[in-house]
């Protein structure tokens, strides 16, 4: 073959090779920026039933220690811890049953635990009030309580409010009135212009309603609650908003700190070199035009000023719990910092409830006066 053959060869692989990279890239970034509200992937099946507990097939949700919800195509329950296993089933506590559960029926373990609104899964006084944003009202519970301190949860990409409910009972017996927010492209919330989720960029404006909503509503000072995602928003709200000086202090619940360590570690995760997140950027980039810079709460100590208390599991497969430690070495005067063992993504709470309420109801004595 000629020189000049294989120099077309090569540039034809060349073109092929970037084009699947691109490709590539292009799907991953869906990923983070694509909205998919879906329910909860039944992937576990119960092998026997009995009063107040259940055997499911053994697997690495169902083995894993702690509270759950138990979901079904019309029905709900909540999973205790695990009574016993062996090498084919695992028997766990269960209670609260509501639908039809029998042998054989398909179940998904959700880390969420609850189902309804605050008072139909806890009994909690709460109403749906609009909070008015920039694209439209976006529907948020309200679980009002005695003090002049206001909480507000935001939950993380393509979740609900419900995420919330499992500290909504300690926020409310501390005396804190609760806004259990919506955002935009979330169900019921307005979609974005573009269609896509901006990783806090944009959604942070969502939170500042909020924020004007409680401010409006009799609160003084507002504590700030981050899951996941919703940790990332909080962060731009604290370099970017006005009111960022009301707020008393931030609960971050595995938070997404740094997004170019997250894409990098979902590489590493999936068995690529962290590099192989690059394309991803890349598509990120073209999509939404990232500011990288701003999504790095590393980068943006002073924003962080404040009392923060930070929880995040060693298991977490989404978020790095090494973007956690560093902020919190960062901040040693301000974070109060709990890695939690065993626990998975936003599932700190479900492996120990008691500890973690425990723990945060110390925070809110010091922060929410």
């Amino acid at each position: 073959m000629s020189r000049q053959r294989w120099a077309i060869l090569a540039a034809v692989v060349l073109v092929l090779v970037l084009s699947g990279v691109a490709a590539a890239g292009w799907h991953f970034s869906s990923a983070v920026l694509v909205p998919e509200h879906r329910a909860w992937p039944a992937e576990t099946t119960v092998e026997a039933l009995a009063p107040g507990r259940v055997v499911l097939e053994r697997s690495e949700d169902s083995e894993r220690p702690g509270v759950y919800g138990l979901e079904w195509p019309g029905g709900h329950a909540i999973l205790g811890p695990v009574l016993g296993e062996d090498g084919e089933t695992v028997t766990r506590r269960l209670r609260d049953v509501d639908g039809y559960l029998v042998a054989g029926m398909e179940v998904a373990i959700d880390p969420t635990v609850f189902a309804g609104d605050p008072r139909q899964a806890l009994g909690l006084a709460s109403s749906t009030v609009p909070i008015r944003g920039e694209l439209g009202p976006m529907p948020a519970w309200l679980v009002p309580g005695r003090g002049r301190t206001w909480a507000i949860v935001v939950h993380g990409i393509n979740s609900s409010p419900e995420t919330g409910l499992r500290i909504a009972p300690t926020l409310h017996h501390a005396g804190l009135p609760t806004l259990l927010i919506t955002y935009r492209d979330d169900l019921g919330a307005p979609p974005s212009p573009d269609g896509y989720h901006h990783m806090g960029l944009t959604e942070w404006r969502d939170l500042g309603a909020a924020a004007r909503y409680a401010l409006a509503h009799g609160a003084r000072r507002l504590v700030l609650v981050g899951y996941s995602m919703g940790g990332a928003i909080v962060s731009q709200f604290m370099q970017r908003s006005p009111l960022a000086d009301r707020v008393a202090g931030l609960v971050l619940d595995a938070p997404a700190l740094d997004w170019q360590a997250i894409l990098s570690f979902n590489a590493t995760e999936m068995g690529f070199p962290g590099f192989a997140s690059l394309p991803v950027e890349w598509a990120i980039d073209t999509r939404i035009d990232a500011d990288w810079e701003s999504l790095d709460a590393l980068r943006h100590p002073d924003a962080f000023q404040l009392p923060i208390l930070l929880f995040h599991g060693t298991k977490d497969e989404l978020v790095p719990i090494s973007s956690s430690d560093e902020f919190a070495e960062l901040l040693p005067r301000h974070v109060t910092y709990f890695r939690v063992p065993e626990a998975r993504h936003t599932q700190e709470w479900n492996v120990d409830p008691g500890l973690y309420e425990r723990r945060l109801v110390a925070f809110l004595d010091r922060v929410a006066r």
